[in-house]
C-alpha cells in the first residue's frame, strides 16, 4: 500500500506540472510609451538582434518612413524596425516557455493580426483594432500619433505560458520593435507538488537502500 500511495504521489506531481490551470493570454496596450517593460529581457531589438522569426514577406527597415512601413514612433528612435508588409507572415517562437512578451507597436492598423500560441495548446488572436478598442480609438495606421503608437504586452494566465507569437497582416505594414520578454515560473501550487513528487522519489530511494543493506547483512 505504501509502494500504491508513492506512485500516486507521483504522478499527481507529474500532472500537476503538466496540465495548466486555465489557458489563455491577456494583452495590455499603453498609448506613447515605449521601450522594456517592468521586468522584461531583451529579446530582439533589431539592431544586433533579431529573433530569427520563420516566415516570409517581413523586411528589417531604416528610418525613415517608406510605403513599406514606419518606425514606431515611441521607444528608441533612428534604429532598425521590424515589418510585416502585405500578405506577411511572421512569427516568432521562444526557446523557453514566456509568462510575458511585449513590444513597441507603430501606426497599429486594422488589417494587423497578432496570433499567440500557449504551451496548453491553445492560441489567442487579436487585430489592431481589437487592440485599439481599449481606448477606445481608431486603429488608422497614424504614424506619429501617440494613440496608435504605443507598447503592446501579450501575458500568459496562470497555469500557462506563451511559447509563440504570430504577426500578420494583409496589407503594408504592421511595424515593431524592442521586443522584450519575461520567464514563465511554476505557480505555487505546481512548485509544492514538485516538491512533493520528489520527495517521495527521495523516500522510496532510501527506503530501497536500506533494504539492500539489511539482505547483505543476512
Amino acid at each position: 500500500m505504501k509502494k500504491l500511495g508513492l506512485s500516486i504521489l507521483g504522478c499527481a506531481a507529474t500532472l500537476a506540472i503538466a496540465a495548466p490551470a486555465h489557458a489563455a493570454a491577456t494583452f495590455d496596450y499603453v498609448p506613447g510609451a515605449g521601450g522594456l517593460g517592468s521586468g522584461e529581457v531583451s529579446y530582439a531589438d533589431f539592431d544586433t538582434t533579431t529573433g530569427s522569426p520563420s516566415g516570409s514577406g517581413f523586411l528589417y527597415l531604416s528610418p525613415p518612413s517608406s510605403n513599406q512601413g514606419a518606425e514606431p514612433a515611441t521607444g528608441d528612435q533612428g534604429d532598425i524596425f521590424f515589418s510585416v508588409l502585405g500578405g506577411g507572415d511572421a512569427t516568432f517562437t521562444f526557446a523557453d516557455p514566456l509568462s510575458q512578451v511585449g513590444f513597441d507597436y507603430g501606426s497599429a492598423d486594422d488589417y494587423n493580426t497578432f496570433v499567440v500560441y500557449l504551451a496548453s495548446g491553445g492560441t489567442e488572436t487579436w487585430t489592431g483594432q481589437d487592440i485599439l478598442n481599449t481606448i477606445p480609438a481608431a486603429a488608422n495606421g497614424d504614424r506619429s500619433s501617440m494613440v496608435t503608437n504605443g507598447r503592446l504586452t501579450f501575458t500568459a494566465s496562470a497555469g500557462d505560458a506563451i511559447t509563440g507569437i504570430r504577426l500578420l497582416s494583409s496589407r503594408n505594414s504592421l511595424e515593431i520593435d524592442n521586443i522584450g520578454v519575461v520567464s514563465a515560473v511554476p505557480e505555487p501550487g505546481t512548485w509544492a507538488m514538485m516538491l512533493l513528487g520528489f520527495g517521495a522519489i527521495g523516500f522510496t530511494m532510501r527506503r530501497r537502500q536500506a533494504k539492500g543493506t539489511l539482505a547483505q547483512l543476512a
